[in-house]
């Protein structure tokens, strides 16, 4: 998985390619968590990423409820077809703003 960073000040959106799985997971966790930190609003692109497991909803939950704690937004971007999926059998897509 890659995860590339755009800063708009404020904001920072991470493009994300490929698997959130448990392989990628970890160092994904840590990144969006760190990001979470940096920016009052995170946008998590996911026009790209594939694929993503139980373990990726973990880190998705992690994030969302750290982004709470500190007031902060999460947004889900382009979340493509098969992604979406996962987002609405699990109840995620109705806990998180998916534009």
């Amino acid at each position: 998985m890659t995860i590339k960073l755009i800063n708009r000040g404020n904001e920072g959106e991470l493009l994300l390619e490929g698997r959130l799985d448990a392989v990628t997971s970890p160092e994904a966790e840590e990144i969006f968590l760190q990001m979470t930190e940096r920016f009052e609003t995170l946008i998590l692109n996911m026009q790209e990423l594939q694929y993503i497991s139980s373990a990726g909803l973990r880190v998705l939950k992690k994030t969302y409820m750290a982004s709470v704690r500190k007031n902060g937004v999460l947004e889900l971007r382009n979340v493509n077809k098969l992604v979406m999926e996962v987002l609405e059998m699990t109840g995620f897509a109705g806990l998180l703003k998916i534009v």
